[in-house]
């Protein structure tokens, strides 16, 4: 097998990351756009010793669940994985995956639960500028790719994001990092951010004036300066430009502030039903320990069931976002502190009936599972965004908490990611 040979291939599985499985002469090939159950000519387009990469060239058989792409950057921005497979068949299709990835624990995974919206779900968007060219990264690369619209963010980002275009036409870019938008599902309220390398940008109070005139629902004006030279998006330093500093979300009943910075699900629909899959897990009269709790969506959330939650979150602006949410909602049984959920938490652990894990794709760390078998945890509910960390942690879970059921969550349709809901109770060691 050679670059640039053309070779025949059948696709009988899909990865991870959302190629398809093939397989000629005997060689796995991972194809860009193939569904399982298609067959046709692939172009090699990387050979390896034991496996190839390849595209399509034609195909004889094609999919029935194979959709007309709507987009015509999508496979180029990075932003979607799965654009030419129908919805129904994109969630059997990471259903497929989860159970590959968990086919050795005794766990059954449940049907993927569908998006409310599989169109426009995405509350915050991050545009990166260079030489007045905005869209957004081609994949593996920083590569921009620019389009007029997306069919992922919510649908003001469009117009808004092509005015700043005809805006800045004429204005020097050179210190205009990202564009970010970020919006509140429930009060509708708007926020925009301009993050840039230098704090002395002429031009943004007067582009930021003519677009809350146009635009009502931007309440929220910052400015981010960040100087730093690597991929980090936000720097440090903010400046008010107009408006308040936060905007303001309800869901579920809950009403939350989100500054710039804040960590918030970008599917807001699917959020209050995944956070619905969190409190059925709970028990009247809980005690709750929430890690990694953030702003404090999840333990707002339960805490209606929970006779208290405390809230343990790194990042100290989350922690005092946290604490005026629980403030602004007049609830006296939810608290918020300032620690590493990773490290040290056996005193926290003390008395507790229940803990939500919810980390970062890094999954939890090795000590804080030791401490959780420790101080015998009745019971654990871990939220996770990384299938591949959460398969890790169960493995080390196993021989103490019993669990039987995966529940996956579809949080970015036309994506390969995939959100798990598990429940881990205590043995009995009698």
């Amino acid at each position: 097998m050679k670059k640039n040979e053309i070779v025949h291939g059948v696709c009988t599985d899909i990865t991870v990351d959302g190629h398809g499985i093939a397989r000629s002469d005997g060689k796995v090939l991972f194809v860009k756009g193939m569904i399982p159950g298609e067959e046709g000519q692939i172009k090699v387009i990387s050979d390896k010793k034991n496996y190839a990469y390849g595209i399509i060239d034609s195909l004889s058989v094609v999919s029935p669940d194979r959709r007309e792409e709507d987009c015509p950057v999508a496979y180029k921005c990075g932003g979607c994985d799965l654009r030419h497979i129908d919805y129904k068949r994109q969630l059997s299709l990471k259903r497929d995956v989860l159970v590959n990835t968990f086919r050795d624990l005794p766990v059954r995974i449940e049907e993927v639960h569908a998006s409310p919206r599989i169109l426009h779900y995405r509350n915050k968007v991050q545009v990166p500028v260079k030489d007045h060219r905005f869209g957004f990264y081609r994949r593996y690369s920083n590569d921009i790719v620019e389009s007029p619209s997306c069919l992922l963010q919510f649908e003001e980002a469009t117009d808004i994001l092509n005015e700043i275009r005809e805006l800045l036409k004429e204005e020097d870019t050179s210190s205009l990092r990202h564009i970010f938008l970020r919006k509140g599902e429930g009060s509708g309220e708007i926020m925009l951010g301009w993050i840039t390398s230098k704090k002395d940008v002429p031009y943004l109070k007067r582009v930021s004036e003519t677009l809350v005139s146009h635009y009502p629902s931007i309440v929220s004006v910052l400015q981010n300066i960040n100087t730093r030279g690597d991929n980090v998006i936000l720097g440090e330093e903010e400046v008010l430009l107009y408006g308040k500093d936060r905007i303001l979300d309800i869901f579920g009943g809950i009403r939350a502030e989100i500054s710039l910075k804040s960590f918030y699900q970008v599917n807001a629909g699917q959020m209050v039903e995944l956070y619905q899959g969190v409190k059925e897990y709970i028990e009247e009269g809980d005690r709750v320990l929430d890690l990694y709790s953030g702003i404090g969506t999840i333990s707002l959330f339960v805490s209606d069931k929970a006779k208290e939650v405390i809230g343990v979150e790194i990042v100290r602006d989350a922690v005092e976002n946290a604490k005026r949410n629980a403030s602004l909602n007049h609830l006296s049984n939810v608290s918020f502190l300032l620690g590493d959920a990773g490290k040290g938490m056996k005193e926290y652990l003390k008395e507790k009936d229940c803990v939500i894990l919810d980390p970062p794709r890094k999954g939890v760390t090795k000590e804080l599972i030791e401490d959780l078998i420790a101080m015998k945890v009745p019971k654990i509910i871990y939220v996770s965004c990384n299938p591949a960390t959460l398969h890790r942690d169960l493995q080390l879970l196993k021989e103490d908490y019993d669990f039987d059921l995966i529940c996956p969550y579809d949080m970015f349709p036309y994506t390969v990611h995939c959100e798990c809901l598990v429940c881990l109770r205590r043995k009995s060691h009698e």
